[in-house]
């Protein structure tokens, strides 16, 4: 889950990177990593299903994941990578990690589109044998 508090990350940004207002939310705490923060690194296992989904801290403002790019695309660490939407019309990306993969941390990039216009955000995943 991506938490983005859209004026704080539009206001802080470095040209089209957001550094401030987004708060990754990973459900993996138990394996020995921090739940969220900066930066997230999530632990994972070939095989595995990762889920996006972004909420706007203000409801009224509007916030969606356009695409991904970096090491995960390039390298072909997620597979499957689709955009899907709930029942009740909320969207969210899947991807599985490709059972080829290597251990080790590969960088992706997040494509988030607010207000009109598109952001970056570069969290990684670590891949565990």
């Amino acid at each position: 889950m991506i938490p983005i508090d859209v004026e704080t990350a539009q206001s802080t940004a470095s040209g089209n990177t957001i550094t401030q207002g987004l708060y990754m939310i990973d459900t993996t705490g138990y394996q020995g990593t921090s739940e969220g923060g900066s930066e997230l690194t999530t632990p994972c296992h070939t095989g595995d299903v990762l889920v996006w989904t972004t909420y706007p801290i203000n409801p009224d403002d509007n916030v969606a994941i356009s695409g991904f790019t970096g090491q995960c695309i390039d390298d072909g660490v997620f597979q499957k990578l689709s955009q899907q939407q709930t029942p009740a019309g909320v969207p969210y990306w899947t991807c599985v990690i490709n059972n080829g993969t290597a251990a080790g941390t590969y960088q992706y990039s997040l494509n988030i589109n607010m207000s009109n216009k598109t952001y970056s955000y570069d969290p990684f995943v670590n891949v565990l044998s």
